[in-house]
């Protein structure tokens, strides 16, 4: 997979060249003959071009590792890198997101709190800054400490910081925050409430006054090499008991690649609460189809139990494609790697017995290749390591996974190329088709010219007009823009309102369809964007069609920049409100003497619906903006189009030249039009050979 997608990367890449060389010789005809080039217009398409080739050739895969408590997270990530980074023990992550990503040379950066930034060099001070900073101290790793860290005592330094004064944490936020269904169900080890929340309070207390000095993220850069270049694997602080996950790493979750969930598959139930409820995470739903789920410690269980819970996992977890389902053992991958590269296996396993850190799975399999019973060789050995490590389909999984994300991109690069050459096409073929005219009867080529002139002037002018009736469409008080808005809410409270507001999953279920319904309205707003462009198009097709002018030429050229420059231009005329409160916490319940689980509910339940009336009227009134802005934006660069197509006839008509020359001018023009379509034709083709990819 790796070869093939190098290999059609390279191929895209040289179509891009083709583009780039074309252009030139584009240009320099343009200026050889006299007349404006028609790459004036299409610039932006250009810039669009030259900006995913930069995407491309830049290519990176964000691999997002999450897991349950004691999931061996850190172990699968040294298995997966073949460097044992991480330090693996039992101990839960710190509150720091941890970033691998391939260099030079290995060294950690970490970030802190308060913004401060220390790079740590060298091999043996890099590791044990991780030994030291990626995993807790035994006497806390029963509390949620990066749910503490992110959501109390960090967030108080900054905001007395902010203020100038001492921290402080207000007795009713320490309430609340106990006694968030989050932090209630973080304890997972079940110590008695009062103890469970004592043991918070003093950790808290024990860390607030140096907030300054958690670690909020690692940067972990190291020379893995060629095969490792472009991925980035995020280690996640660990979800929470009912799988909920600290702000930050939703945040790197949402912009995520590939999200693979840890979970053992031994030694516990293999049905999971945690993964059941992290795939309803908000940030997760969003990126559903990239979620693996990985089974480890499989050399822990017989071949009989692994088989028996194979059928299992897939049927218990049918929410997710069974080919995301994966069952692997992580020591074993490590074992593979790390002895492949040791000459005297013997003895290293002697070392590691005595050690009392060998595990009986390496010594049966080391015995069946070499002892009693095999006459295998150290290949042999490392072979049947592999096999039981079944790391092979993670590799094969990612890969497959990740290079079909980057073959999309591949795929709008070659449309986007596609687009360009239409145009070239229509603008050498109309001033081609002038030449002509010209070196054939310079009387019939005046007359063409003025009635080409007087077609774009009524067709100006209808375009005003059908500009409007686009604008209507969309903008009017029963138009697209509302009636979509008022569905989206409607559609929100019928969802919400088959919530039992009861249960435990009550608030974690309204979160979710209340981020799933904002997410909604971005979408509907893209969407609507689009078909405002669609309509547009369609009425000036349907005008030039009843004219001898090109649409391809007269066409406004919007593409992904167009429309953020649109965008930013409206804001200021219509701004989203968030709509939930930041944090496990829910602000809107601020003095309680009694605490009521359904009334804390309704009241989130009120503000959100209030917040979502808020963000439909944003909604309609960041659209109607838009469409003012787009309709306007449409009607100039199209004037502005028909202008540049009037200079062009007035340039040729008023030219100077020879019928010797004409003809050397046309000849030119046949072999660029020539090369324009040889080579979109060729761009189809390998768009049409990566799109199998994608499908």
């Amino acid at each position: 997979m790796i070869t093939d997608y190098k290999s059609r990367k390279n191929e895209v890449l040289g179509s891009h060249q083709k583009v780039e060389d074309l252009v030139a010789e584009i240009t320099k005809n343009a200026q050889r003959i006299g007349v404006p080039s028609p790459l004036e217009r299409l610039e932006p398409l250009l810039t669009d071009i030259r900006s995913k080739v930069e995407k491309i050739r830049n290519d990176r895969f964000s691999l997002m590792i999450a897991g349950e408590s004691k999931s061996g997270k850190s172990t699968f990530i040294n298995a997966y890198l073949g460097v044992e980074l991480l330090p693996m023990d039992v101990k839960q992550c710190t509150s720091a997101i941890i970033e691998i990503k391939n260099g030079e040379e290995f060294y950690v950066m970490a970030t802190y709190a308060n913004g401060n930034k220390k790079e740590i060099r060298g091999d043996a001070e890099a590791r044990e800054f991780l030994k030291k900073n990626a995993a807790l101290d035994d006497e806390y790793r029963d509390i949620p400490v990066p749910t503490i860290n992110s959501e109390i005592i960090v967030k108080s330094g900054m905001r007395a910081a902010n203020k100038g004064t001492s921290i402080k944490i207000l007795k009713a936020e320490m309430e609340d925050f106990l006694n968030a269904p989050e932090v209630q169900e973080a304890n997972i080890h079940n110590i008695p409430v009062q103890d469970y929340n004592r043991k918070i309070k003093k950790y808290i207390e024990e860390r607030k006054n140096s907030w300054q000095t958690i670690v909020t993220k690692i940067e972990v850069v190291f020379p893995f090499g060629e095969e490792m270049r472009g991925i980035e694997i995020i280690d996640s602080p660990g979800v929470c008991a009912r799988g909920g996950v600290a702000e930050i790493t939703s945040q790197y979750i949402e912009n995520a690649d590939a999200i693979i969930f840890l979970k053992p598959v031994s030694g516990q139930a293999l049905e999971s609460t945690q993964f059941n409820q992290f795939i309803k995470n908000a940030s997760v739903a969003r990126n559903k189809n990239a979620l693996f789920l990985i089974l480890t410690r499989t050399t822990n269980v017989t071949p009989e139990d692994l088989r028996r819970l194979e059928g299992e996992a897939y049927q218990q977890f049918n929410n997710i494609d069974r080919s995301n389902i994966l069952f692997v053992d992580s020591k074993a991958e490590l074992y593979a790697k790390k002895l492949a590269n040791i000459d005297e296996i013997e003895a290293e396993l002697r070392r590691l017995n005595q050690a009392g850190t060998l595990d009986d799975f390496v010594v049966k399999a080391y015995n069946d290749v070499s002892g009693l019973f095999g006459n295998g060789d150290k290949n042999d050995f490392i072979k049947v390591l592999s096999e039981k490590s079944r790391f092979e389909q993670v590799y094969n999984a990612m890969e497959t996974f990740g290079r079909k994300a980057h073959y999309i991109l591949l795929v709008s690069l070659l449309d986007s190329i596609c687009d360009l050459y239409r145009a070239l096409y229509s603008d050498l073929n109309f001033q081609m088709d002038i030449f002509q005219q010209k070196a054939e009867d310079p009387t019939e080529l005046s007359i063409k010219i003025a009635t080409t002139k007087k077609e774009l002037d009524i067709l100006e002018d209808k375009m005003r007009s059908g500009v409007d009736k686009v604008r209507q469409h969309f903008r009017s008080d029963d138009g697209l823009i509302r009636s979509s808005a008022e569905k989206a809410v409607s559609d929100y409270k019928k969802q919400i309102s088959l919530i039992d507001e009861n249960s435990s999953d009550a608030f974690s279920e309204l979160e979710r369809e209340s981020i799933k319904k904002i997410d909604g309205f971005k979408a509907l707003a893209t969407e609507l964007q689009k078909n405002i462009i669609t309509e547009f198009d369609k009425e000036l097709v349907s005008l030039s069609d009843n004219s001898t002018i090109s649409f391809e030429w007269l066409r406004p050229n919007f593409t992904q920049g167009t429309f953020a420059e649109i965008q930013a231009s409206t804001e200021s005329k219509a701004t989203e409100r968030q709509s939930y409160e930041e944090g496990v916490t829910f602000k809107e319940t601020h003095t309680r003497s009694i605490y009521s689980r359904g009334k804390h509910y309704n009241l989130i339940k009120t503000n959100i619906l209030s917040r979502l009336q808020n963000i439909k009227g944003d909604l309609i009134k960041n659209l109607i903006a838009f469409v003012d802005n787009v309709s306007d934006r449409y009607i100039s660069e199209l004037m502005e189009n028909a202008r540049t197509k009037k200079k062009e006839l007035d340039i040729i008509i008023e030219a100077k030249i020879t019928a010797e020359q004409i003809k050397e001018i046309i000849n030119g023009l046949t072999i660029l039009l020539a090369n324009v379509t040889n080579e979109q034709s060729d761009a189809e083709k390998i768009k049409g050979g990566i799109v199998k990819n994608v499908q």
